[in-house]
């Protein structure tokens, strides 16, 4: 990615450093795109640099031409791109089409004249690295936020002081192209993204997989390090840069996100991950996902991620004394082996603020909701007791926002086989209960008619706290309705489980005891 200074028009108004067609009666070469290298005026010839195999050749002038014909990269095909980055390329120049696109359009794709043998030579040191068992797969909880959705591969962290990298070899060049790049990108940052870029991520070393690296390669376990590492990666991310190295191509799919910064973008984009193909998107713009090359193609590349700056905290004056225990951390407990894990294959959720099932939840805490809403005048009627003045006297309220939830008056006793008298009565806890166990119920195929033809070896357990329902006076009119020792076990007798159930009351921590008490009983079964 050297910079040159652009020439003044050569030969038939070509200027030295673009982006030229030749036309030639030699069928090898007739029809390829290459950089416009030098003027040969002893010859009277142009050198010319491949884009295909990186080749130079010396064309005459009659047999080149501006291209007239190149496809934009949002088309999608093989020969598809924005820019060409070569021997001549302008760094000035390169760094403000770079910066229009991500701009404009939130990604930018280039064609690097990289030759064949660069790309074989750094294929093998992969390869002797994936011998030396140097490569492995991603923890499952962060493959798809590294390599993009769907997207699997075997990878290595590349270390630039790596003594068993050669100096000079292609893939540390390539990874140094990463290093060019984002130093073209840094004086325009701030215009187009609204921040500086002030680091990025080691270089990713991945190697496409088949169906039987499956079974070799498995997923490791992901402790605190690397869950943190990965975090502070995704939140600091402002461009993602991957440098596809072929031999087969692949394909990218970038995913318009809901908030993307700017507008009349498509839904997606399709791009070919050819081999010498850079793609370089944005994180705040598009979703990033990578399909693998067809027929078990084999695939290798290099990515990056750009980071925006930091947080940092400044104390002040605010704390005094020892501050050593404030940046201090454990590791935490060792994960569990392999023989204390137990699979969820139902999840279900009815929870304040709409949150009515695990995605609606994860993305409104990603979001910092507070899950609150205006009080349904179905719950209670606000506006008698409401003010705008905060000091105003009497039995007024300047809160209107509370964390309810709607539609809890909806309870249909008659799918659980409930009176009338009970289910009017039932603490709305106990109702969720019935409610929501249901739900995870329907989710693996279990209905309440089958459950009354066939009993099922299950167990329930229920994390539960405090008993504000007590207090009403309804509350009473069955003796038993009401008691927390029975919540589980009416879901048992309702669904006809034979199995164990409990009830536990941890105050905070009644749901996570709930749920290793549940997860105790599947492993000591």
């Amino acid at each position: 990615l050297q910079g040159f200074p652009m020439w003044s028009p050569a030969v038939n108004g070509l200027q030295i450093g673009q982006l030229v067609e030749i036309d030639s009666e030699d069928g090898e070469v007739s029809g390829q795109h290459g950089q416009l290298v030098d003027w040969l005026p002893e010859s009277g010839e142009f050198e010319v640099a491949l884009l295909s195999s990186g080749k130079s050749l010396r064309v005459d002038p009659k047999h080149v031409r501006t291209v007239t014909d190149c496809q934009g990269a949002a088309t999608g095909g093989p020969e598809s791109f924005d820019i060409v980055v070569g021997p001549r390329t302008n760094r000035d120049a390169l760094g403000e089409a770079l910066s229009n696109c991500l701009l404009e359009r939130g990604f930018c794709v280039l064609r690097l004249v990289q030759s064949d043998e660069d790309r074989r030579q750094a294929l093998k040191v992969l390869r002797q690295f994936d011998a030396d068992s140097r490569l492995g797969r991603l923890a499952h909880e962060v493959e798809d936020g590294y390599l993009g959705r769907g997207c699997r591969a075997k990878v290595m962290w590349l270390d630039p002081d790596d003594s068993s990298v050669p100096e000079g070899s292609p893939l540390k060049r390539s990874d140094a192209n990463i290093t060019s790049l984002a130093e073209i990108i840094q004086p325009f940052a701030e215009d187009v993204l609204g921040f500086p870029v002030t680091e990025r991520t080691p270089a990713m070393a991945c190697m496409s997989m088949s169906d039987a690296d499956e079974v070799e390669y498995e997923h490791p376990n992901a402790t605190d390090a690397t869950i943190e590492e990965f975090y502070g990666t995704w939140c600091r991310s402002a461009l993602r840069v991957v440098h596809f190295m072929g031999p087969s191509t692949g394909s990218v799919t970038l995913s318009t996100k809901e908030k993307a910064p700017m507008s009349n973008l498509e839904e997606s984009y399709e791009i070919a991950a050819a081999p010498n193909t850079i793609v370089v998107v944005r994180s705040d713009t598009f979703d990033y996902a990578y399909d693998e090359p067809e027929d078990d193609g084999e695939a290798f590349w290099l990515q990056s991620f750009l980071l925006r700056p930091g947080p940092k905290w400044a104390l002040g004056e605010l704390v005094s004394g020892d501050l050593a225990m404030l940046s201090s951390r454990g590791d935490g407990p060792p994960p569990p082996n392999g023989d204390h894990n137990v699979a969820v294959v139902a999840l279900s959720i009815q929870s304040c603020g709409k949150m009515t099932d695990h995605h609606k939840e994860w993305a409104a805490y990603m979001a910092g909701c507070d899950g609150q809403l205006e009080m349904p005048i179905a719950r209670f009627d606000y506006l008698p007791y409401y003010s705008d003045e905060v000091d105003m006297p009497g039995y007024t309220t300047f809160v209107k926002h509370f964390s309810v939830q709607e539609g809890i008056e909806l309870f249909d006793n008659r799918v659980f086989e409930i009176s009338n008298m009970e289910a009017e009565c039932m603490d709305p806890m106990f109702r969720q209960v019935m409610e929501v166990g249901y739900l995870s119920l329907l989710q693996i195929g279990l209905t309440k008619k089958m459950a009354n033809q066939n009993a099922t070896h299950a167990s329930v357990s229920v994390g539960l706290d405090k008993q504000e329902w007590l207090n009403m006076p309804v509350a009473t009119s069955v003796a038993t309705n009401n008691q927390q020792a029975i919540v589980a076990n009416r879901f048992n007798y309702t669904f006809n489980l034979k199995g164990g159930s409990f009830a536990c009351d941890t105050a905070c921590s009644s749901s996570l005891v709930a749920a290793h008490l549940g997860k105790v009983n599947l492993l000591e079964r």
